[in-house]
């Protein structure tokens, strides 16, 4: 198997089970039907941020009602948020750029739907609480792990770093506030995975030449020594916890579960992130 075609099957094996399996399907008929319309990657996004923060409305409520319809709701919010990336693919449109809108947008709506039940669930505030803070880190570790591994694979080399000097050469060029926003989170990225942080101002000083890159064996052998953690690394991202935040709101018995599902989910994270670093303490082949 060529590195290429491994690149495609790594690609699989990040995607969320519950994206893979659920919310993809589920979008393909909606990603079909915009295809040939003049409906924007960008648009779907924002959809997906208004429907989420009408579902944050309904959890407010707090009723059993109000949490199914918020269930509801969410969960077709989840649904457009995967038609978004699929819908630039098909129309040519995936950029960098659309990458960070469909950050942001997320983010709005993680923060609306988590405010929303902290108002109907007062109770659990507290849990609720820790799954914020859990959806925060499995966003940005889940995201760091799938682009480093991607890069790894596909051009041998460490594309986070590759991606911190990118996007500091753009904002001397155009002095984003957006791009240096994207800068400080991949900086958060690097504290988390290895222990440094830099600021804008003083990354020219300290920045050094990007390592080099490993031949096609090299990468095979590090993909073939991975393929435990990916298969861990898929269970950690977000959209497993809004998953299951949508699912048992449409029962009406989130709050019957909430600091079950905040302990697991802690548990798991922390597990895959004390065995991720002692899988790649030593990422080097010679």
């Amino acid at each position: 198997m060529s590195v290429h075609d491994r690149v495609d099957h790594i690609r699989k094996d990040l995607t969320e089970p519950v994206v893979r399996w659920i919310q993809e399907p589920a979008a393909r008929p909606l990603v079909y039907a915009f295809k040939e319309t003049p409906v924007t990657p960008n648009q779907v996004t924002a959809l997906s941020a208004l429907l989420a923060i009408l579902a944050a409305y309904f959890f407010s409520l707090g009723d059993a009602r109000s949490m199914i319809q918020g269930g509801i709701i969410f969960e077709i919010s989840l649904i457009l948020d995967s038609v978004d990336g699929e819908l630039a693919r098909a129309k040519g449109m995936a950029s960098e750029w659309g990458r960070l809108v469909d950050g942001i947008g997320d983010y709005i709506s993680s923060i609306a739907v988590l405010i929303g039940l902290m108002i109907g669930l007062p109770d659990s505030r507290g849990a609720l609480l820790i799954l914020a803070l859990l959806i925060f880190l499995r966003g940005i570790t889940f995201d760091y792990f799938k682009e480093s591994m991607m890069n790894r694979i596909k051009h041998g080399h460490d594309g986070s770093l590759r991606d911190i000097q990118t996007t500091y050469e753009k904002i001397h060029a155009s002095s984003s506030f957006v791009l240096k926003i994207y800068f400080y989170y991949l900086q958060f990225q690097q504290l988390l995975f290895r222990g440094h942080w830099t600021s804008f101002k003083g990354y020219a000083a300290t920045r050094t030449a990007t390592d080099t890159a490993w031949t096609e064996e090299q990468r095979l052998r590090y993909y073939q020594g991975k393929r435990p953690l990916i298969v861990l690394w898929k269970w950690n991202g977000p959209d497993l916890i809004f998953f299951l935040l949508a699912l048992l709101s449409c029962f009406s018995i989130l709050d019957n579960y909430l600091q079950w599902l905040s302990g697991i989910m802690l548990i798991q994270l922390a597990l895959t992130f004390i065995l991720h670093h002692y899988m790649i303490r030593n990422e080097k082949y010679s």
